[in-house]
């Protein structure tokens, strides 16, 4: 320093050489459909009760109880479309930490005027995502259910094309109100209900209160009609007939008179239409991560959790024609042991000497309104497995480290798959020839539970990105490294800076490998890091400005294949 005034100067030297922190590397982002909460900007939160009191509840499940016998049993009429709330308690109890929720809309927001699709607002979420530096995992609870696949759509328009051709809404109801004493001879009420909860089950669609197809509101009429009927005391199945018919005849009456029909298909076909652009929303979606790796955009550190939709075949199809390869998937759906949401308002009771609710019920009869209530309590909550997978790899990273595998884990709160494969069908997921995309499995084993059983990514035939633990542990070190060297921005390119940065690079790498994150029983096995002139560099990336840093890893790789040879040994005595 050049000292001009008499007096006594400190001068504190830095001798210690730079470092690499690490990031984060189990920070998932939620995109989805919330009670409450601020809508279209991505929140952190850090456990399940902040949730709760930011974006509020469950969506209310309306349920249908019958007692028989004594017993009571209890079966959604309409499972919600909104999963986010369940797929949070599932990241949570199964070793889920920080992580953050990009509200897309309410409960409402799918009906809405106007309103964007479910895949048009899933890629707005993923947008403002692009903007958050810290979500290292982005999973879309409520993709399966809101985003109707191409054989959803072409039901949905089968339904309409009927409608229209026969120009008669009655048809629906009638073949309902026909089936509740006919399908079999000598049926009780329950059988009776039963039955029209079946046939108008076959009426419904995807989002029918969006698509507004009338076949489906027919149904769903002539049923409350027959549940009311079948609660009164002393009903019968001509009673309940009766009821049915009844409605029936009211829907034949009141749409052929009033020439409605025609207008309401019409206009169901065309939001058809318009919905039809949601069964490529996914390759929408994976197309806009495939862009974002290509092209090195703010996702390429993302690792997206996928569920399977449809079959695995479909998959497969969909995620190839977009390039996609570093992404999870998992398969098949979970049955879990969650509560579901509800009202006792809204919970429809029939065999009850005359109520109708359970909310009438808990005033008149406590022991039958605890027997409704644990019997709807005790139905499993069926959803995607993505977030169940998020929570695992919080998990996993929190006491093993990245660079271990997220499989052959337990999971929490999960009651079974939904779908139980074996070791042959299995073989179909792991191992594609044709496309490589490797689709990881959840599956029960006799004494151990539900676990994990599959740790590949979809790059399932490349010997690079195989696993998913090697593709997230060379995010991890490439985004830490980045954040690090930027500080060496507009430095002087020279050999004192180039042996800063590698000493750097190197103690981070060495610490890794003491952690048991890089193979090699010594260092230099196990990385190296090169810089320089002539090594990395020419003469005329020095005039440009450039920097190079080559750095070389040898992650360890997970022993998916473990073979156990045995022979006989020869008697030697």
């Amino acid at each position: 320093m050049n000292y001009k005034t008499p007096g006594v100067y400190v001068e504190e030297q830095g001798k210690f050489p730079p470092s690499v922190a690490q990031v984060e590397t189990a920070i998932p982002a939620f995109i989805g459909y919330t009670e409450d909460g601020p809508k279209n900007k991505p929140t952190r939160i850090a456990s399940m009760l902040e949730y709760e009191e930011l974006f509020g509840k469950a969506n209310q499940e309306i349920f249908a109880v019958a007692f028989k016998d004594g017993v009571a049993t209890a079966m959604p009429t309409k499972v919600s479309d909104f999963k986010m709330y369940y797929a949070m308690q599932m990241y949570f109890a199964n070793g889920g930490g920080p992580c953050y929720i990009v509200s897309v809309g309410d409960y409402k927001s799918p009906e809405a005027v106007d309103a964007p699709t479910p895949a048009e607002a899933f890629l707005s979420g993923l947008e403002l995502l692009k903007k958050e530096d810290e979500p290292t995992l982005i999973v879309f609870p409520d993709l399966q259910s809101l985003v109707p696949s191409a054989a959803d759509i072409a039901a949905a328009q089968d339904v309409v094309t009927t409608a229209l051709n026969a120009k008669n809404v009655a048809s629906a109801a009638k073949g309902i109100a026909g089936l509740v004493a006919g399908a079999v001879a000598g049926a009780n009420v329950e059988a009776a209900v039963a039955a029209a909860v079946a046939k108008a089950a076959e009426f419904n669609v995807p989002n029918p209160n969006d698509l507004q197809i009338v076949g489906a509101k027919a149904g769903q009429t002539v049923v409350a009609a027959v549940k009311t009927a079948a609660a009164v005391n002393n009903a019968t199945v001509a009673t309940v007939k009766a009821a049915a018919d009844e409605v029936a005849d009211a829907f034949e009456t009141d749409f052929t008179t009033a020439s409605t029909m025609e207008t309401d298909a019409l206009a169901a076909s065309s939001i058809v239409t318009a919905r039809a652009g949601d069964s490529v929303a996914v390759g929408k979606i994976y197309a806009l991560y495939s862009k974002a790796l290509d092209q090195a955009e703010l996702l390429k550190d993302r690792f997206v959790i996928m569920d399977v939709l449809e079959d695995a075949a479909d998959f497969r199809d969909k995620v190839s024609s977009t390039g996609l390869k570093y992404g999870a998937a998992y398969y098949p759906k979970l049955k879990t042991v969650l509560s579901y949401d509800f009202k006792d308002a809204d919970i429809l009771v029939t065999g009850a000497s005359g109520i109708t609710t359970l909310a009438d019920l808990k005033t008149v009869n406590s022991e039958m309104y605890n027997q409704a209530k644990k019997a709807i309590e005790s139905t499993s909550v069926v959803l995607a497995p993505s977030s169940a997978i998020a929570g695992v790899y919080a998990k996993v990273d929190s006491t093993s480290g990245v660079w271990k595998s997220p499989a052959n884990i337990g999971l929490s709160l999960v009651e079974a798959p939904a779908v139980k494969i074996s070791n042959k069908e299995q073989d179909l997921l792991n191992v594609d020839a044709t496309s490589g995309k490797s689709i990881n499995a959840i599956r029960t084993f006799t004494g151990k539970g539900n676990l994990v059983w599959g740790a590949r990514t979809l790059d399932g035939n490349s010997n690079e990105w195989r696993y998913i633990s090697v593709r997230r542990f060379f995010n991890m070190v490439e985004e830490s490294v980045k954040k690090a060297t930027e500080r060496f921005v507009f430095e002087p390119n020279t050999a004192n800076t180039w042996a800063r940065v590698q000493t750097m690079i190197e103690n981070y790498l060495d610490q890794q490998w003491r952690d048991g994150a890089l193979a090699g029983s010594k260092p230099e096995e196990a990385y190296y890091v090169s810089v320089g002139l002539y090594k990395t560099m020419s003469a005329q990336d020095i005039l440009e400005g450039r920097m190079n840093i080559e750095i070389g890893m040898a992650a360890v790789r997970p022993a998916e294949f473990i073979v156990l040879n045995f022979s006989h040994k020869l008697q030697e005595a």
